[in-house]
């Protein structure tokens, strides 16, 4: 139960970050959207052996879809600025001591 809420939170929060950078970059995608891309990506990070590997490329394919934006250089772009503006909070939060 305790997975499942982590999942949920980490989906809404890194959703979020990740519609956020799609403003930032200039590629629109929704919240809808950007929760829906987070989720079955975690979601599919759960798969033994595979499920990192398996997770990376669905989240770009379902980017792709969502946004129909390119894969080089709008949704790559996307998704280091996503990461960049996830430790610049982080930080500020206090997350590294």
């Amino acid at each position: 139960m305790e997975t499942l809420i982590y999942v949920v939170l980490d989906a809404l929060i890194t959703g979020t970050i990740l519609y956020l950078a799609g403003h930032l970059t200039a590629v629109k995608i929704a919240f809808k959207e950007a929760v829906i891309c987070v989720l079955l990506s975690s979601l599919l990070g759960f798969i033994p052996v595979i499920g990192w590997l398996v997770s990376i490329i669905a989240y770009f394919i379902l980017l792709k879809r969502y946004t129909g934006a390119p894969i080089w250089p709008n949704i790559i772009l996307m998704v280091l600025v996503s990461k960049l503006l996830s430790v610049i909070i982080i930080a500020m939060l206090g997350g590294f001591n």
